[in-house]
């Protein structure tokens, strides 16, 4: 994996928690976990444009390429929620009785998420770029 598909990858993780914590102002966390997948889907598409506009011909599968780099954005997504939640529940949330934590089930969401749409944010760049 090169550093550009890294960097597509982390630019669709922090698009994912910036929107987030944008809506945590004033939307309830339970809310927020509901809604998180449309905010994936979109940073997995911009991933899997990103990806295709930065690295164009050197990718042999780009179909596969994309819908592995989504699901491993969505993957860190989940991580990266799980840990924000934790650490939200040492020091505030605790004291609120807000026990709102991630499963399985949404790690599965997740990933689904962002690789299907990263695959489309691919398949939109390629037509666009003419590859």
């Amino acid at each position: 994996m090169t550093i550009a598909a890294l960097k597509s990858i982390f630019i669709g993780v922090g698009g994912s928690m910036i929107l987030a914590i944008f809506c945590s102002t004033f939307i309830a966390m339970d809310k927020i976990l509901f809604i998180l997948p449309v905010f994936i889907a979109f940073n997995g598409a911009m991933t899997g444009y990103r990806m295709v506009e930065v690295m164009k011909t050197r990718i042999k599968n780009i179909p596969l390429f994309s819908f592995v780099l989504g699901m491993g954005g969505g993957a860190l997504t989940f991580v990266a929620v799980n840990f924000a939640l934790n650490f939200a529940m040492q020091s505030t949330w605790s004291l609120m009785g807000n026990n709102v934590l991630l499963n399985i089930t949404d790690l599965f969401i997740y990933m689904t998420v962002s690789g299907i749409t990263s695959y489309l944010g691919a398949k939109l760049a390629v037509r666009y770029f003419n590859l």
